[in-house]
């Protein structure tokens, strides 16, 4: 019998790919620790450690693409939801790696983990569902999806984030956005309980809430045409076993970059006058640029269902992973976290989380509720910068 031509051909092509990503996630893996923890010679905003700084930040960046295009991978080929969860609790490691190392390198700084936490919502629920909302107006008037997902998603994303971001400002028990170690406790417990019963159902009873088989049916036709001719993604996938494997040591990568950069941007942030916002702000965007582009590009191919899980999910799994990591660090090391966020945050945290209900509710979504988001995304922006004008 002769052989199958196109499918040797894949699995040849599957093989060259796998050899060389092995090769690049080694050498990234084992040279990032000992280079990011080097220092050029001179003051932190010099040319030499800001070109420094840059290469890190390169670098970073492509470890985190090299470990989300993996488990975007894995994503694809175990369905949803399985695969979302996946592609969240990947990106929430990139975070909790970076939150820690900058908590750890300098402890004088307690609102990192709050305004990173802060800032991943502004980023999740205005610029990136807004730009998915755009990105898919443009091919469809409207893009549909599982409204149940979005219902199942948002009342525990407001109740963590009432819970954890606003509540501790109007508290009494410490003054200011602190929390006492009674109610870290509890919050902490209740975001890792809260989002672990949610994963379960997620996974098993209400499984079905977070898939759109419109989407899924047309896709499935489309896969089984290219498989027919030897083009479809069976032909072109690595094997399972080497693609965990990759995204673990990419992980790994992206953690030990996070330890040695953080002290690295604190310091250019200090000596440049950069309000110290932009810092989570900065570490947000790292930690969501890969999975923000694997929402837009679901979007773009009017996958509206994979977008909303993607930016729901890590809106969710940034409370209620972030926070218990995050009291648990303050615990060992004594580094006092603060929480609350100041008003004018609180006032836009409550606009962004009404209308990202509204918007969500039908199972609909259009351009014109992406303008409103990044309307909210700008403001945002504009409070900051005027905040730290205010302060001169």
């Amino acid at each position: 019998m002769p052989p199958n031509l196109p499918e040797s051909s894949g699995l040849r092509h599957a093989g060259r790919i796998v050899g060389r990503e092995i090769a690049i996630a080694l050498g990234l893996a084992s040279g990032a620790a000992v280079l990011a923890h080097w220092s050029p010679p001179g003051p932190p905003a010099g040319a030499a450690n800001m070109a420094w700084t840059a290469w890190l930040v390169a670098a970073i960046l492509a470890c985190a693409f090299r470990a989300m295009s993996h488990a975007d991978e894995l994503a694809e080929r175990l369905g949803e939801p399985i695969g979302t969860i996946l592609l969240t609790v990947s990106a929430i490691t990139i975070e909790v790696a970076a939150v820690s190392a900058m908590m750890i390198g300098s402890q004088a700084d307690t609102k990192v983990a709050r305004d990173t936490m802060f800032s991943v919502l502004m980023l999740i629920l205005n610029l990136l569902l807004g730009a998915a909302m755009i990105a898919g107006g443009k091919r469809e008037t409207e893009q549909e999806f599982n409204a149940q997902s979005a219902a199942a998603y948002l009342p525990l994303v407001i109740a963590l984030a009432t819970v954890t971001l606003i509540l501790p400002r109007f508290t009494t028990s410490e003054e200011g956005g602190w929390m006492s170690n009674p109610m870290q406790a509890f919050v902490g417990v209740a975001s890792l309980v809260i989002y672990g019963v949610f994963l379960a159902m997620q996974t098993t009873r209400h499984r079905e809430f977070f898939a759109y088989h419109g989407h899924s049916e047309r896709m499935a036709d489309a896969d089984a045409l290219s498989e027919s001719i030897g083009e479809g993604p069976a032909a072109r996938q690595a094997p399972l076993g080497p693609t965990v494997a990759l995204l673990v040591l990419s992980l790994v990568a992206v953690v030990a970059i996070a330890e040695g950069l953080a002290g690295r941007v604190r310091s250019l942030l200090e000596a440049t006058g950069v309000p110290g916002a932009i810092g989570g702000v900065f570490i947000a965007a790292l930690v969501l640029a890969p999975e923000g582009l694997a929402a837009l590009r679901a979007a773009r191919r009017d996958d509206m269902q994979r977008s909303v899980n993607i930016l729901l999910g890590s809106a969710l799994s940034t409370i209620g992973l972030t926070v218990p990591a995050v009291i648990a660090i303050a615990f060992l090391t004594g580094a006092e976290p603060e929480f609350g966020l100041e008003p004018p945050y609180i006032v836009l945290l409550v606009s962004t989380l009404l209308i990202a209900t509204v918007n969500l509710e039908r199972g609909r979504t259009n351009a014109l509720q992406g303008v409103v988001h990044l309307l909210l995304f700008l403001a945002w922006i504009a409070t900051i910068l005027d905040e730290a004008a205010g302060r001169r």
